[in-house]
């Protein structure tokens, strides 16, 4: 009984199969729509231009049709003014002869030798020629970051050499850690990748007359390893115990490069929750 029922069934899905396998896969006017490809992009005020990318996607041989948009500041904290700040080409409208495909909206920022903080605006699609629909990514947002942060120095990506106190050579990691601006605090970096991509972020404050960077005891990089949420504490001499109740302080040098040491991580819950992960002396070299 069983094998007949499976025959049958074979059967039927072959017939089902073959009975569809022509079926073309049908696109039609109705499913055209307008849209930004991403909807948030950033550059640094003293980069040339960024590139914003505004599709049509409709049926080849599509008619002409222009799209047009608008600089709006609307929500944001810290605005970024056109003319002032950034240009924006071509400027309100932009064509596509072919009917459908990808051109790019050039975002000009203006570079000034002031600390203003980073700005944002937004270019949202307003209409189309044809009435089209806009897709889901109607705007994008775009941030300005200000090239004259106090900090600027220490902003960007840093390649890291984390030796092993737990087994020097065996267990040492290579992590790729990026810093970026408090936009809550001026003195303050935020940093992410420790242990791994993804993990954090923390933050650090940055002390320019004692060229330190510290480490407030507790802070959580997330779960890099997959044995549970690590917390980041000052570690003892002998990396075998943690000092919970002080802050883990870094030294910047003279190149730009950071070594912190006794960089000790605690798994907080889990199956592993209390035991510590490992303790490294990390040494940062920005790319």
């Amino acid at each position: 009984m069983k094998a007949n029922f499976k025959l049958l069934y074979i059967v039927l899905v072959g017939i089902i199969v073959f009975s569809c396998k022509n079926e073309p896969i049908m696109f039609d006017n109705s499913k055209t729509f307008v849209a930004f490809v991403s909807a948030e992009a950033s550059v640094v005020e003293n980069e040339n231009v960024l590139e914003v990318p505004l599709m049509v996607a409709a049926l080849s041989g599509s008619p002409a049709v222009s799209v047009s948009f608008e600089v709006v500041t609307d929500g944001i904290d810290n605005p970024a003014l056109e003319g002032t700040d950034f240009t924006v080409t071509p400027g309100g409208s932009v064509d596509f002869p072919e009917g459908s495909g990808m051109v790019n909206l050039s975002i000009h920022p203006i570079d000034n030798d002031q600390f203003t903080g980073n700005k944002s605006f937004k270019i949202r699609i307003t209409s189309n020629s044809k009435g089209y629909n806009s897709g889901a990514q109607d705007e994008v947002t775009i941030e300005l970051k200000d090239n004259e942060h106090p900090l600027a120095s220490w902003i960007g990506i840093y390649d890291v050499a984390a030796v092993s106190y737990g087994s020097p050579g065996a267990w040492d990691e290579s992590w790729v850690v990026t810093t970026e601006a408090d936009p809550d605090d001026v003195n303050n970096l935020l940093i992410s990748g420790i242990g791994a991509e993804g993990s954090g972020p923390v933050s650090a404050v940055i002390n320019l007359e004692e060229m330190t960077l510290t480490l407030s005891p507790g802070q959580t990089i997330g779960d890099p390893y997959g044995y549970g949420n690590i917390s980041l504490y000052k570690s003892t001499e002998a990396g075998d115990d943690l000092i919970t109740d002080e802050p883990l302080v870094g030294v910047i040098e003279e190149d730009g490069t950071i070594r912190i040491d006794l960089l000790g991580m605690l798994i907080t819950d889990g199956d592993y929750a209390g035991y510590l992960y490992d303790v490294f002396n990390s040494t940062w070299t920005k790319r």
